[in-house]
């Protein structure tokens, strides 16, 4: 009869303090980044405001639909998008996420522009889809320091300077293209019907 053996062999003990060694490694490394991540958001990164506007500009993106536009009593083009590259400003028409808090619309216009002069990205709303006048519009997030600007429509395969103007194959995305303090910036935004 062979006898049991009642303890761990040199091997399986250096086996399981290689492994117990290991996971401390690792364990340690996920500490110091989750700190290093922690510190660059509490100092606000270069990177941060661009941030923050590319997904405040994506929230509204992802709720648009198609609806008619007025001003001063004269009903806007019946596009997706309305692209007025002079200005060069964006409008188009999103559900709005809390609506008592734009105005009481659940629909509200967005207007995406660019303000050469004081070099920002400035997004309004309105909850006037339909003005008499002139939309009241607020203003809810701005990008100052800003220079550079372009804006591109995703159309089938290609990126295109203008939007689509067919409202049975709207644009799939639009791409806005800036320097801010020197360095690129690229957002996309896929559109709600543009995804697959």
């Amino acid at each position: 009869m062979s006898a049991r053996q009642g303890g761990l062999t040199l091997i399986e003990l250096l086996v399981a303090l290689a492994l117990t060694a290991l996971l401390g490694v690792l364990l340690a490394a996920l500490v110091n980044g989750w700190i290093n991540v922690r510190e660059r958001l509490s100092q606000g990164s270069p990177g941060m405001p661009v941030l923050d506007f590319c997904l405040a500009l994506e929230r509204r993106f992802d709720t648009t639909v198609l609806r008619q536009l007025h001003e001063r009593r004269l009903p806007l083009a019946l596009n997706w998008l309305d692209w007025q590259p002079d200005a060069p400003q964006l409008q188009w028409v999103a559900l709005g996420a809390w609506p008592s808090a734009e105005g009481g619309a659940r629909l509200q216009r967005q207007r995406l522009s660019y303000d050469r002069r004081g070099q920002r990205l400035l997004l309004h709303t309105s909850s006037d889809l339909y003005a008499a006048g002139a939309p009241l519009w607020t203003l809810r997030e701005q990008l100052e320091q800003v220079e550079s600007v372009s804006f591109n429509f995703r159309q089938d395969s290609r990126w295109l300077a203008w939007p689509s103007t067919d409202r049975l194959r709207p644009d799939r995305g639009v791409r806005l293209t800036f320097q801010r303090d020197g360095a690129p910036y690229v957002c996309t935004f896929a559109l709600p019907w543009g995804r697959s």
